[in-house]
């Protein structure tokens, strides 16, 4: 198998309170990414983290007020202007298609894309692009225009779907508005395409809590982990006390600036 040489900056979006995960994020990426021998950015605020096989460099961005300042501050320390965001809580579930990832990247640079979104989505509107039948071109306004799925970005692009004063929620849900203001170059993988990085598209965690997939999938390969530490998700109904918390989260993001931001643009 050949090494991942075209693949980019990879940029492991963290924070310190989820440091548990850190073994288990990246022991599952060497499983099934062996030969991986590029950059790997952890972004971090105080703590520091090794692995025995891959060159993670941790950013130790310092406290942050926010999410949005702590992403960005960990993009800031990145040189290359691409990256393959990766979310810490999206752990590996099978063998990664180098040939894929590398196809795919190629095709991402070539095109001038800002987004290569490495998982289909359910976008609106979507058009084949002949030049590979495994990649469809997302056409703005679409209502899921940004996301923190795998995907390959423009670092400079990225910067701009988080503000400093968002959460990942707030982040989501505007930065898919300023990515229809901007009118992004996003390309995600056809229906059916089967994603060269498997894993599950909901993470291994929901608030903070293990998923039952990726509980299912550890045990399978015999990795041990601790699930009691943070327990395990139970499902609940939305409630309207959690609706109304979630529309006063969004209502307060905006009038921290997201609102402000989208007008200028």
């Amino acid at each position: 198998m050949k090494s991942a040489h075209l693949c980019p900056t990879i940029f492991i979006s963290s924070a310190d309170s989820y440091s548990d995960l850190w073994p288990i994020f990246f022991d599952m990426f060497y499983k099934y990414w062996p030969n991986f021998r590029g950059e790997i950015f952890l972004n971090t605020e105080m703590k520091n983290y090794k692995h025995h096989s891959l060159n993670v460099t941790c950013t130790q961005v310092g406290k942050q007020d926010h999410f949005g300042s702590t992403f960005r501050a960990g993009l800031d320390q990145i040189k290359s202007d691409s990256v393959l965001l990766i979310m810490i809580d999206y752990i590996f579930m099978g063998k990664v298609d180098v040939e894929k990832i590398e196809e795919y990247y190629s095709f991402f640079k070539s095109n001038e894309l800002d987004s290569l979104c490495l998982v289909h989505q359910n976008y609106r509107l979507t058009s084949r692009m002949d030049s590979n039948k495994d990649i469809d071109y997302v056409a703005p306004p679409s209502v899921d225009m940004f996301s923190y799925q795998i995907a390959f970005w423009k670092k400079c692009i990225l910067y701009e779907m988080a503000l400093p004063h968002e959460n990942p929620w707030a982040s989501e849900w505007y930065g898919t508005r300023r990515a229809n203001k901007i009118k992004i170059k996003l390309a995600c993988l056809s229906k059916g395409v089967k994603p060269p990085i498997p894993y599950d598209l909901a993470g291994c965690l929901h608030k903070g809590k293990w998923l039952e997939n990726a509980i299912a999938h550890l045990k399978s390969i015999n990795y041990y982990v601790n699930f009691r530490e943070r327990g395990y998700f139970i499902k609940q109904p939305q409630t309207m006390r959690v609706r109304m918390k979630i529309k006063w989260m969004l209502i307060s993001s905006g009038l921290h600036g997201s609102y402000w931001d989208f007008i200028k643009r």
